[in-house]
């Protein structure tokens, strides 16, 4: 069985999505023969992703294949939440500030 599982795994990856990118360049994942995939290792792989680039770019160079049916909404869950983020880090930050000292 083929897994993606921890943050580490994902990062050479991401470096070489991140390369690509920078370069034009469209790539696309081939997630054939993967059976478990995590939302930890999609989080460094693709979720931060959005902290550089938009939805509309990450559209045109970012491509899958081979998707399970899991995996497909793994990454949906972990594009969503990561636009939610990087549009709203500010105040994200905020709201973490308050919950962890108290409003200030």
């Amino acid at each position: 069985m083929k897994q993606c599982v921890t943050p580490e795994e994902a990062m050479p990856i991401r470096e070489k999505l991140l390369a690509s990118f920078d370069s034009g360049k469209s790539v696309t994942l081939d997630f054939q023969q993967i059976e478990l995939v995590t939302t930890a290792f999609l989080n460094v792989l693709i979720g931060m992703l959005y902290e550089k680039y938009s939805s509309q770019e990450l559209n045109k160079l970012l491509k899958f294949e081979n998707l399970t049916g899991g995996i497909a909404i793994r990454i949906k869950k972990v594009a969503d939440n990561a636009k939610l983020f990087y549009e709203n880090r500010e105040q994200f930050d905020k709201d973490v500030d308050s919950i962890l000292y108290g409003d200030n």
